[in-house]
């Protein structure tokens, strides 16, 4: 019986002299890390190459369809604005702010009265212009045709130029041209040289002038001219294609 308790008594204390040993192993070990323990999530799979959208082409610009021969608009503070409008106002001030300056001119030049006498004519003429080129000095091409009223007048007068009409004027205007004008703000329209008449299908898509100046067609290019001083007032290169 001695031998049988001593036994139990060893049993009993190896028993709990493992117990700690255990206990501490728990203790130490480290809990897994929590996206260990969730499942992972796969990613969205990508469309096949040819599935994929290009990407979006730039937006090109604006571009100006504007049939040639219809006027032109915008908007100014909420309101359509003619715009071709505007820009024959414009053509007007000018031509009116020329007739002031020739006003002031024809002051003290020789008078311009009604006579048959050639020299006398052409003393006029002559005394007019440059009184005229005194006060316009500093004069240069596009101060009355500028740019904007260019592009206006092309326009006008593109359509006409077209098809059977269009032959017809142009060929008129070639044969009434004269050999050679200088292309000159101020200058002399050769004394001698013809007078080209400005088809009346061209004339009546141009504005209207006042008496003391007129519209003269040589070759492609437009002149505008004053008449009793017989000067080059101003011209637009190119006007007929």
């Amino acid at each position: 019986m001695k031998l049988i308790r001593y036994a139990a008594i060893l049993l009993f204390a190896s028993a709990c002299s493992q117990q700690p040993a255990v206990q501490d192993q728990r203790a130490t070990a480290q809990p897994a890390p929590e996206s260990a323990t969730k499942p992972a999530v796969p990613e969205p799979e990508k469309p096949p190459a040819t599935e994929r959208k290009p990407p979006s082409a730039p937006k090109a610009a604006a571009r100006d369809d504007r049939p040639v021969g219809t006027t032109a608009s915008t908007v100014v503070d909420g309101k359509v604005v003619n715009t071709d409008a505007m820009v024959m106002a414009d053509f007007k001030t000018r031509v009116d702010k020329y007739l002031d300056v020739r006003k002031k001119a024809k002051k003290d030049a020789p008078s311009l009265k009604q006579t048959k006498e050639p020299a006398k004519i052409k003393e006029g003429e002559k005394g007019l212009a440059v009184e005229i080129r005194a006060l316009r000095d500093g004069a240069k091409p596009g101060d009355i045709f500028t740019p904007a009223i260019r592009d206006v007048f092309r326009r006008l007068l593109n359509p006409t130029m077209k098809g059977d009409e269009g032959h017809d004027v142009k060929a008129t205007l070639k044969d009434d041209a004269p050999p050679s004008v200088p292309l000159k703000v101020n200058a002399d329209y050769p004394e001698g040289a013809s007078l080209p008449t400005v088809p009346a299908a061209l004339l009546v898509n141009l504005p209207t002038l006042p008496k003391e100046l007129d519209y003269r067609i040589v070759n492609k290019n437009l002149i505008l001219r004053d008449v009793d001083a017989n000067l080059i007032v101003d011209y637009m290169p190119n006007v007929i294609r």
